[in-house]
């Protein structure tokens, strides 16, 4: 069913994946480990990248805007932590790869990126943006009061065809009918053809924190996200020294 909603749209989600119980021990660690974490608010392009110069004005590769939130990093989870046992448990592993439809997949070799958890306050946001990975695997763990609803345009973009003009349609906001918002009660399990769908977290409001586990697998053995998204999202490039 997974390979299904994701061949028909780029979005399959599994609601109630985690059991209550657990789910409570996992926003408690959450609220525990996100203070103090580096909290990233900068102005970012529709495609994670720095623009070259010698697009046109007016271009989508040129668009910018706010993205703010602050990510628990990998190594900031100690070794009994429930969201890490469960992202380290091989079963967790060969469902994920079935799901999608591969032989195998590999956690991510990013002491800093392979397990997050985005956290959102208050007035932060993710601007609309395509993301540098083919598939994204997520637990929502705590939604906020208001906002902080994850809306997409699937499958807007295509390995042989960028379709400028669609995106730019919905960056202005002339084409809503193109857009989704995904339910993402707690518990939910979703994954997201994020490379080829545009995507957005919508502003958070009220004081409740919006909470989501990020787990990040590949195809390939070794990857690690680029310094530059490293910088931005953790504050630094390499682990802690303990």
């Amino acid at each position: 069913e997974c390979r299904e909603r994701l061949n028909a749209t780029g979005v399959a989600i599994i609601p109630g994946f985690v059991r209550p119980a657990a789910l409570a021990s996992m926003v408690e660690e959450s609220a525990q480990l996100a203070q103090g974490t580096h909290h990233q608010d900068l102005s970012g392009s529709v495609y994670l990248e720095i623009p070259a110069p010698d697009w046109p004005p007016g271009h989508p590769r040129l668009a910018q805007g706010r993205s703010a939130l602050t990510a628990i990093p990998y190594d900031d989870f100690p070794s009994d932590s429930p969201l890490r046992a469960l992202y380290e448990w091989d079963g967790l592993l060969a469902f994920i790869a079935l799901a999608l439809g591969k032989d195998r997949l590999f956690r991510y070799d990013d002491p800093l990126g392979a397990l997050n958890v985005a956290t959102m306050t208050e007035r932060d946001e993710l601007w609309w943006h395509f993301d540098q990975t083919d598939f994204v695997v997520s637990i929502a763990l705590q939604s906020s009061e208001r906002g902080g609803e994850f809306e997409c345009a699937s499958m807007l973009r295509e390995s042989d065809d960028e379709h400028y003009d669609e995106v730019a349609a919905v960056l202005a906001g002339r084409t809503p009918e193109r857009i989704t918002t995904v339910p993402m009660m707690p518990g939910t399990l979703m994954f997201f053809e994020g490379r080829s769908s545009l995507h957005r977290v919508t502003p958070i409001e009220g004081p409740t924190p919006r909470y989501v586990a990020l787990l990040a697998y590949d195809t390939p053995r070794g990857t690690c996200r680029s310094e530059l998204l490293r910088l931005g999202r953790d504050g630094r490039a390499g682990a802690r020294a303990h």
